[in-house]
């Protein structure tokens, strides 16, 4: 019976360290300072996208260029999931601008003179000619061809409305204060999980992320709990994931972590 004991006793330590998070976050340097209202990210040639002064700027070593339009208001979002189609939305106006990588105008998107009238909360990337957009109207989130002006998949209106969305080609995650919802781009509802905390979600290498009690955390496949990513300053809420390295800015700085995460 001692022996037992004592067997039980030593095996314990390592079946508890199996249960801790295998996700580990180290930092690997601080690259460059950056003066910004919002850091929005870095593309895979190493351009720096952020906000200053109801302006959208891309800088690499070279130069700095921009990109501004006073009278749509401040921007609310911008999705450069293709860096040759970036989508900029501005809710004040109700309006989606798609620009170049040169940051030059392309498309633009009125949602108050489209057939029928729309109130969009929210718009992100899709693909080359399709956004997804919170249509606040009905309730529900829209999978919308912007050069035919229709509706590609029709989604269930939920009770509540939209907080934030985040979305890649082919999923996109709507959260409210009740739920967070998962909907791929046939109209089909892949998960709903209860919302407790989430203030912000945001989609990164197929990777969603969400901002909780002013932490950042990690939700990995289809497992229904989050990871915090721990060992990060406080209020790490703007960040972007690229190539598994967490860009994270603070006032007039970017670091770079190296976000491990456990093999599939």
């Amino acid at each position: 019976m001692r022996l037992l004991l004592f067997f039980v006793l030593l095996i314990s330590p390592l079946i508890n360290a199996q249960d801790v998070s295998t996700i580990t976050v180290s930092p690997i340097d601080t690259i460059a300072t950056l003066k910004a209202d919002q850091f929005i990210g870095v593309d895979s040639y190493g351009n720096f996208y952020y906000l200053k002064n109801r302006a959208l700027y891309k800088k690499s070593k070279e130069k700095t260029i921009q990109f501004s339009d006073l009278r749509l208001g401040q921007i609310s979002s911008v999705d450069f999931l293709n860096p040759l189609r970036i989508t900029v939305f501005y809710a004040e106006t109700n309006t989606a601008l798609i620009l170049d990588n040169t940051l030059n105008e392309i498309t633009r998107i009125n949602f108050n003179e489209s057939e029928p009238f729309r109130n969009v909360s929210h718009a992100r990337t899709a693909s080359d000619r399709r956004l997804w957009i919170f249509n606040t109207d009905l309730q529900r989130l829209e999978l919308f061809d912007y050069q035919n002006n229709t509706v590609d998949s029709n989604f269930t209106p939920q009770p509540d409305i939209a907080l934030a969305i985040a979305g890649d080609f082919n999923t996109c995650w709507v959260l409210t204060e009740a739920y967070l919802y998962h909907y791929n781009q046939y109209g089909s509802l892949l998960s709903k999980q209860e919302n407790k905390a989430i203030s912000d979600i945001f989609l990164f290498d197929e990777k969603l992320f969400s901002i909780q009690n002013d932490k950042l955390f990690i939700k990995l496949d289809k497992n229904p709990q989050w990871e915090l990513l721990k060992n990060l300053p406080q209020d790490s809420n703007q960040f972007y994931l690229k190539g598994g390295n967490l860009y994270l800015y603070r006032p007039d700085l970017i670091s770079i972590y190296k976000l491990n995460l456990p093999k599939s």
